[in-house]
């Protein structure tokens, strides 16, 4: 275990805390702390002041640390690094805006903001563009501890993004009194199927079934499928619409038939051909509707499908769109998976060449 202030009773107890989590979660690792001496320094050559809770939780309890092998990161305060207000030039002598803490995965950032009426608090980044956006208004060691707490009871929340303080059952409770759909969000972030009981579920179905704006609908039922519930296929049927199949071919790529590596399917689940159907009503949608992104998803999704039949598509399969003869021609697929589609993809890039050849 890295050193930490033995001397100070609430660094002891929050180290306690995270030795719990450690012991949850092997891969996560937190740093040494540094002197108070060392973050002088880092000040002056910054020329900036950083919050008293970061300095103290750095100098006492750890200075950075990491988990899931390292793709999320908790700086050490000599590898963070600062974001500007505006577009991230930093030849324009922009004044530092924040100083980036947390690594939270697709080039996202949390930091503590360093100036104007916010200071001290977090702010969300991407890329090096700093926006204000209130996850915790009373600084970083409570932002810290809400995390930590939440990570203890199992829940989903190890890339820093839970939104709101309380338990998924609280957080039910007010929004059945008082429902908003921000309540909803701060479930889907916290959830998983290990820390969702058999009586949550059955309330946020019972939730769902009577829910009748579509919004809260479509997120209940993200939740239902996050949090394990069985019959899948009956709370898409439910919400299958065109203003939600985004959301349905995302939950349908990402966790319900298809095995994930990022964003690419890389397997088909025992259950994906009873959403066939559903796939290419979607997808026959999408195609008309000009929506290259979700139809090139759906037309993958389908091909990959154990029940594909490529009478379904065969007028796509065989299409003079440019677009999918591009999308084809590109395609790759394992070859158990080739052998449907193999003639296809083969005169589609015969079809693709020519119309590169008939543009120059």
């Amino acid at each position: 275990m890295s050193k930490y202030n033995t001397n100070d009773p609430e660094a002891v107890e929050i180290r306690k805390k995270i030795e719990k989590l450690i012991s949850l979660n092997p891969d996560i690792e937190i740093y040494d702390i540094i002197s108070i001496e060392e973050v002088k320094r880092f000040e002056a050559e910054n020329d900036i002041k950083l919050p008293n809770d970061y300095v103290w939780f750095i100098t006492n309890v750890g200075n950075g640390g990491k988990w899931y092998g390292g793709e999320y990161q908790f700086y050490p305060l000599e590898k963070t690094y600062f974001s500007y207000e505006g577009l991230p030039d930093y030849k324009t002598g922009r004044e530092k805006y924040s100083i980036d803490i947390l690594s939270t995965g697709c080039s996202y950032s949390k930091g503590i903001i360093l100036r104007g009426e916010h200071y001290g608090e977090i702010s969300s980044d991407g890329d090096g563009l700093a926006f204000y956006h209130p996850i915790s208004l009373h600084g970083f060691k409570e932002f810290y501890l809400k995390w930590l707490e939440e990570a203890c009871l199992g829940y989903n929340n190890l890339f820093f993004d839970s939104r709101l303080y309380g338990t998924i059952e609280e957080h039910l409770e007010q929004y059945i009194s008082n429902p908003d759909l921000e309540l909803l969000w701060s479930i889907f972030y916290k959830v998983n199927k290990q820390c969702a009981t058999k009586q949550f579920i059955s309330d946020l179905y019972t939730v769902f079934v009577s829910e009748t704006d579509n919004d809260n609908k479509v997120m209940l039922a993200r939740i239902l499928i996050k949090s394990g519930y069985e019959d899948t296929f009956s709370v898409l049927s439910t919400i299958f619409s065109p203003q939600n199949y985004e959301t349905i071919v995302w939950e349908l790529h990402s966790s319900i038939c298809y095995f994930k590596k990022w964003l690419y399917a890389e397997g088909v689940m025992e259950d994906a051909p009873k959403y066939y159907d559903m796939l290419v009503e979607i997808m026959k949608y999408y195609e008309t509707a000009k929506e290259r992104k979700h139809f090139d998803h759906c037309l993958n999704m389908t091909i990959m499908n154990p029940k594909f039949n490529e009478n379904d598509i065969l007028g796509i399969l065989t299409s003079d769109d440019e677009e999918i003869v591009k999308h084809l021609a590109n395609s790759v697929f394992q070859n158990n998976i080739l052998n449907r589609v193999g003639k296809y993809i083969d005169a589609a890039k015969i079809k693709y060449e020519k119309m590169n050849e008939n543009k120059g």
